[in-house]
């Protein structure tokens, strides 16, 4: 076959240069622990239902699938995710706002539930009863825990103020979802009645940035609902093209530490060919662009020799350094026109366009 050559040496280099065929076949192999709603969340810029900035899939699928277009451009939308305690407020796929909230505690009945609700009611300085003691109910005012805006999306769980605003960013509620006065009063003022509200419990939250870097944050087990593995952050991050950048000892790292703190991976970039878009993804990290050797090869129908002694690929018109990431080959795109007579440039638009030089 015209790219055996390539096959072989790219399989040879997996095997034995980085360990990286038991993290893909452990990947594969991966089952999401079973959630109510999404398998993803990306913590700003979201695109969710599936635009290129973010993505909420439904539970059923799988977390290496790329994005589908959504249809729906202009509906409002609530995403709040409990292991991350944040709601995010979308103009369909469009993020407007993400604000920091606290959730229920910890206990089996306290718990925010995962799952697909709605505004069904708003109210402008409620009062409140206390659960225990229906006889005892605070009116509208300072020492109100439900502050001065109350949005109920379903039987007794609600989205609301507090007058204990130090309980932002923790689980301390009795399941309801606390915002800070400023928040929840923004908040109210910009949803509507029936406004969609879908409560998720993820980890792992990706970030893509307007000028598509990719970012990612694990954030600690609260409910001790979802144990991570390397396996299935990789898995996660592949959907974004940027997995080959995330080696294993910094995600096992990350895993540890569960900070919620931001780690950055590269910026990602559709390769267009010929107006075709290729499999893989240019990335871009530390000032350097790299392009896929296969995925190139592949496109151009060339035969591509692999030196793995040297590092050294092999074209019909030269040669270059090969950089192996995660068992992949890349090339800088500098090298692309030595290697294989293309040159390329990255448009307005973020996609990075090879043109055949002549």
């Amino acid at each position: 076959m015209m790219y055996r050559k390539l096959a072989i040496a790219l399989f040879i280099l997996a095997v034995c240069g980085t360990g990286s065929q038991q993290i893909n076949a452990a990947a594969d192999d991966y089952t999401r622990p079973e959630q109510n709603m999404a398998s993803q969340w990306i913590k700003s810029r979201p695109e969710f239902m599936g635009n290129p900035a973010f993505v909420i899939e439904d539970e059923n699928k799988k977390a290496d699938e790329k994005p589908q277009e959504s249809s729906d451009t202009s509906q409002q939308h609530i995403l709040i995710n409990t292991a991350a305690r944040q709601l995010t407020l979308f103009q369909g796929v469009r993020r407007i706002k993400t604000y920091p909230v606290a959730c229920g505690k910890a206990q089996p009945d306290m718990m925010t539930p995962s799952g697909h609700f709605k505004i069904i009611e708003k109210e402008v300085n409620p009062s409140w009863t206390d659960p225990q003691n229906p006889k005892h109910v605070v009116p509208a005012g300072p020492n109100n825990p439900l502050g001065q805006r109350w949005m109920r999306i379903g039987g007794n769980y609600g989205i609301h103020g507090t007058n204990a605003p130090n309980s932002i960013g923790h689980y301390a509620s009795h399941g309801c979802v606390r915002m800070h006065e400023k928040d929840v009063e923004d908040l109210f003022s910009r949803v509507k009645m029936h406004t969609p509200v879908d409560i998720v419990y993820d980890r792992v939250v990706i970030q893509r940035d307007d000028d598509h870097t990719i970012s990612y944050y694990v954030y600690p087990d609260g409910y001790k609902r979802q144990s991570l593995d390397t396996a299935y952050v990789k898995k996660v991050l592949h959907g974004y093209g940027v997995d080959t950048f995330a080696d294993e000892k910094s995600i096992a790292e990350k895993i540890r530490k569960s900070d919620g703190q931001q780690t950055y991976v590269g910026k990602v970039y559709d390769i267009i060919l010929d107006g075709k878009k290729l499999d893989k993804r240019a990335i871009r990290k530390d000032g350097i662009t790299y392009l896929p050797v296969d995925s190139l090869s592949s496109a151009l129908r060339m035969e591509i020799d692999f030196k793995p002694e040297e590092m050294l690929l092999q074209s019909p018109y030269g040669q270059a350094p090969a950089i192996s990431k995660s068992g992949e080959l890349y090339i800088k795109d500098t090298d692309a026109s030595g290697l294989f007579k293309v040159h390329g440039e990255l448009t307005s638009d973020y996609k990075y366009r090879l043109t055949a030089e002549h």
